[in-house]
């Protein structure tokens, strides 16, 4: 990065002394003659000392220092020319001094050439020499500062300034540079992700052509990248003072960090300490403090340097390139803080509210250089070395808010556990598929080895931050209570889980595993260490002594393999070393008798780490005491509630939005939330909600569909079961389940049907009290009648299939079309017209019916519009229509000889002023062919007489069955209809909050092809 001016970006809450410059006239006069006040010819020995018999004690004093700070290892070489050009001046004013004349004849520069130079012209170009020194002086090449005393280095103190000589001594050779640099490059999930790789190689190229003009910080870097280049390489000998050790490498980059005076914040000072804390981090073994308080230091520099700010926004000079190397410096120092809080159990020094850097870019070095102009990022669908730094960055603002919550700075309660783990699982299930952990046997032989640790590495996060969600409320004098329970049974099942992680990522590490020839996994096992400590901690609580024997030895088995391992590794690892010695205490404990019981449901192996079971999922979050009850330590009921409830503890209110009136914005409003739930009902929070292209049109009042105002938008989502009430039999608190927003009255489910938050069916009294009773799903928790809580397998969709939370959104346009490919009763093997084919329920229509074996002529204006469709669904036959009525009959039935089975007609309300594909597609049925009117046109004229002679059956379809939707679920579930990204369906630009919900309606305006869907994330 280039340096930028940033102090009018800094504000100074002190008052400082002003920056004063002493300069320092040159000693002349020998030491007798300054001593005794006399004139000095300065001469050695001088005239005055001759005269007196002093020759002995005629000295003259070196030239005072100057406090210099030499960025450059040429610094030094620029002083000497200083000190030279002094002397030539003084000895030029002794002559003129002599001589007493205004001009002097100097020597010829070679016998035979007789060229006078004046001597006041060469004191004039000596001046100009030494002014052109002193303007460098102000870069950063060399920079005079003012004579105090620089204070001591507190943390390099031990450090010597590195020199020249000390930097090229400490190289190796080219060709071993060059390996060790490409090793560090090729390690992928060992590199920090601020050093550009083509930006790196030209710096690297134009050091060795000229190493004095280097900047000693970004030789610091390079020595730091070399100690990880070694370490990769496996140079750790049996003598750390071999030259090409590790730690060689690690000295001299914090001997470069003391040299080029990294503690005033200059350009690299700060990438320069990160990059170095991190070659400490991965060459230690065991504790090392001192990292901790060096990461505090970086914090402080970058927080001094803007890093903290986003730099596009606060200077205009910052090009895209350089802030999106600011953010990625940021990233680490933030990874960095959260780690060492978490090894220290200390607090975490950066917060929310204290910065404003975006997250990084998921971009490739070779899709940006310094001269780019703008970024533009991958999808998520590749596992690129960026895309875990952007998962994890997205993390640690959840990460720092459970650290908070472990340490118990405050009174920490459940429903506080329960809000941060629902947020923990939103971020765990926005994980893309392609860094999913899955078992090492299963995995591509195409995936890299990085990209396989990668996995362990979020995997591993994942449950160390569940398990310490749970950690306050582990309590060995209350086991019996609800919380200490699901706490324990969380705790112990994860710890369980991890170990199965840990021992198949040893086993492929063995001779003959996938793992054995990576050299760079053995070197990422340190924090794998660290990880595992904190996670297999609870295991201490653990006992299976009323476990089926099969299960109570298969566990045992996995504890004693675990102990095994970490003990070889206990030598160089105190995380390891801690690790056994609780290990081996479990597994004692486990073959003893107990008086608790362990509710382990199945047994643990390697092949079982990928995913949790549904049921597991379900056990974890699940508590309940005699009376069917969790006791929130920050609540107490006035009276019993009726309901059970899971760790997703009830929070005391509930944020929705809620239009007042037609043609006003929304507004938040909040409520408390109820504490009990009623027979036939389910408390839900919220995870996943549409957003249509018509909700602004609704809001205005100008909507086909009729909306009573006040009310609360939201039709359908997907969210998580939170409390149920006393009649549930099937769905338990902690289930995934699919939000069906098409309400059916009890008492009247024929005659009383409304789509919540959408449509109150047209002012019939029944239904409008019906749509103001529920409310809509814009909101992050909901009541739920039981019967439109579909459950959802979340083990099948989320964690094998990939499927996100706003994947299974998508059920939503699902629904519709299922229930018109049902009331046309199509069958594998048949032939559908779709018209119009290119929205988003029609198009779901299409390709539902394609899925299911059916052939499908999809209609449409123009036919270039149907290729997302055609392209992934080889049974879509794309026709574009002409207007001319015979013309495009005969082409439909060119495409199905005999006529098609059935028409699905799918048109909104704009479709009503032509007609024309309902024309010609009921005029392309077969005899006894079937059209489904699924759309919503007015007042269309059809052909009575062609209909009648040929027995066409037309029926209206109005949504769906429950039985419908339950069906289309198993459908997803064993695969016959795709979800997500691999099915085409797109969610366009992002998430959005509740807050966000402007933003929101303005992107579903324009959302409006096949497969696009806008989502609120409450």
């Amino acid at each position: 990065m280039t340096n930028q001016d940033i102090s009018h970006c800094i504000t100074t809450f002190r008052v400082a002394r002003p920056h004063r410059i002493v300069r320092h006239r040159p000693t002349v006069s020998c030491s007798t003659c300054r001593a005794r006040k006399l004139k000095c010819d300065r001469q050695q020995p001088c005239g005055t000392c001759q005269k007196r018999g002093h020759e002995n004690s005629c000295r003259y004093e070196p030239a005072p220092k100057q406090h210099l700070v030499s960025s450059s290892i040429g610094g030094d070489n620029q002083n000497r020319i200083r000190i030279e050009l002094r002397q030539m001046q003084h000895v030029l004013q002794g002559l003129l001094n002599q001589s007493g004349q205004t001009q002097a004849q100097a020597q010829p520069i070679q016998p035979g050439n007789q060229v006078e130079i004046p001597c006041r012209q060469l004191m004039e170009s000596i001046k100009r020499i030494q002014d052109t020194l002193e303007d460098d002086g102000c870069s950063r090449a060399l920079t005079t500062t003012m004579d105090e005393p620089r204070a001591p280095d507190l943390v390099f103190s031990s450090f010597r300034k590195a020199t020249l000589r000390d930097i090229m001594a400490a190289l190796p050779s080219r060709q071993v540079a060059d390996r060790t640099v490409t090793a560090y490059f090729n390690a992928k999930h060992m590199t920090v992700p601020f050093i550009h790789t083509h930006q790196f190689r030209r710096q690297y190229e134009a050091f060795w052509s000229e190493p004095a003009a280097a900047d000693l910080l970004w030789v610091s870097i390079l020595f730091s990248v070399m100690a990880i280049g070694a370490v990769v390489l496996g140079a750790k000998v049996a003598s750390t003072s071999d030259p090409h050790h590790p730690s060689v490498y690690v000295t001299m980059s914090a001997r470069c960090l003391v040299a080029g005076q990294y503690q005033k914040a200059a350009e690299f000072s700060v990438e320069a300490l990160v990059v170095h804390i991190h070659a400490r981090s991965i060459q230690r073994s065991n504790e090392d403090v001192d990292l901790s308080q060096l990461q505090a230091l970086a914090l402080r520099l970058a927080q001094w340097r803007c890093y903290h700010r986003e730099g596009e926004k606060l200077m205009p000079t910052v090009t895209p390139f350089e802030a999106e190397m600011r953010r990625r410096v940021w990233y680490v120092i933030q990874y960095y803080d959260v780690l060492y809080s978490l090894e220290q159990g200390l607090p975490p020094l950066i917060h929310e509210d204290t910065f404003s850097t975006r997250h990084p870019t998921n971009v490739t070095d070779d899709d940006f250089d310094e001269h780019v102009d703008y970024l533009t990022a991958r999808p998520i669908g590749e596992a690129q070395p960026m895309l875990p730094c952007v998962c994890i960055s997205h993390l640690l603002p959840i990460l720092r808010r459970i650290i908070r919550h472990a340490l118990g700075l405050k009174p920490c309660t459940y429903s506080d556990a329960m809000t941060l783990e629902a947020e923990l699982e939103t971020w765990y299930a926005s994980i893309p598929p392609c860094l999913r952990i899955r078992p090492i046997k299963e995995t591509s032989f195409t995936d890299p080895n990085h990209t396989v640790m990668q996995r362990i590495m979020l995997e591993l996060i994942y449950i160390m931050g569940t398990v310490l969600l749970y950690r306050p409320f582990l309590d060995l004098m209350a086991l019996k209570d609800p919380e200490c329970q699901v706490a324990l049974n969380v705790c112990r099942r994860l710890a369980v889980r991890s170990v199965g992680v840990y021992v198949e990522v040893d086993c492929e590490m063995q001779k003959g595993g996938r793992l054995y020839d990576d050299q760079p996994v053995a070197s990422g096992l340190s924090m794998n260490d660290f990880l595992m400590t904190t996670i297999v901690a609870p295991l201490e609580f653990f006992d299976c002594s009323n476990l089926p024997p099969d299960e109570k030895a298969s566990i045992i088995n996995l504890l004693r393999t675990a102990t095994h391992l970490w003990s070889k590794r206990s030598v160089t690892s105190t995380h390891a070393r801690e690790s056994t010695r609780l290990l081996r205490l479990i597994a004692a404990k486990a073959q003893t008798a107990s008086q608790e019981r362990c509710q382990v449901p199945y047994p643990i192996s390697s092949s079982s780490v990928a995913a949790a079971t549904e049921t597991e999922h379900v056990a974890l979050q699940q508590a309940s005491s005699g009376e069917g009850q969790v006791h929130d330590p920050a609540y107490t009921p006035t009276s019993s509630p009726s309901f059970t409830m899971s760790g997703l503890t009830i929070p005391e209110t509930t944020t929705a939005l809620v239009l007042p009136a037609f043609n006003e914005p929304l507004i938040l409003e909040k409520t408390p939330t109820p504490k009990t739930t009623s027979v036939g009902s389910v408390l839900v929070r919220v995870l996943s909600t549409s957003v249509r292209p018509h909700n602004r049109a609704g809001f205005s009042g100008k909507s086909p569909l009729s909306l009573p105002v006040p009310y609360n938008p939201g039709d359908s989502g997907v969210g998580r079961v939170v409390a149920v009430g006393p009649d549930a039999v099937a769905i338990k608190p902690g289930q995934l389940v699919y939000l069906n927003g098409f309400y059916l009255a009890r008492d009247d489910p024929e005659g009383t049907r409304v789509l919540t938050g959408l449509h109150d069916g047209f002012g019939d009294p029944g239904q409008a009290k019906l749509f103001k009773q529920l409310g809509g799903l814009w909101r992050d928790m909901a009541m739920v009648p039981l019967e439109n809580a579909i459950p959802l397998n979340e083990k099948l969709l989320v964690k094998e299939l990939g499927y996100s939370f706003g994947d299974l959104n998508y059920i939503q346009r699902l629904s519709v079309a299922y229930g018109g490919v049902r009331a046309a009763d199509l069958r594998a093997g048949g032939t559908v017209i779709v018209a119009p084919a290119t929205g988003h329920f029609s198009g779901a229509v299409a390709e539902i019916a394609a899925q299911i074996g059916c052939k499908v002529i999809a209609l449409s204006r123009s036919a270039s519009k149907l290729e997302p469709l055609t392209s992934r669904h080889p049974r879509i036959a794309a026709l574009e229509l002409s207007g001319d009525e015979k013309k495009d009959v005969a082409a439909i039935q060119a495409l199905a000889p005999g006529g098609a089975d059935a028409y699905i007609d799918v048109s909104p309300p704009s479709a009503t002023a032509s007609p024309h594909h309902l024309t010609v597609s009921l005029a392309a049925l077969r005899p006894f062919g079937r059209a489904v009117l699924l759309g919503m046109m007015f007042d269309v004229k059809v052909n009575y007489m062609s209909l009648m002679a040929r027995n066409v059956t037309i029926k209206g379809q109005h949504m769906y069955t429950r039985a419908e939707l339950v069906s289309l679920v198993m459908m997803i579930e064993t695969g016959v209809i795709k979800l997500g990204k691999d099915a085409g369906h797109e969610i366009v630009d992002r998430g959005f909050s509740l807050e966000e919900w402007e933003e929101a309606i303005t992107v579903a305006e324009k959302a409006t092809s096949w497969g696009q869907q806008v989502l609120i994330y409450p």
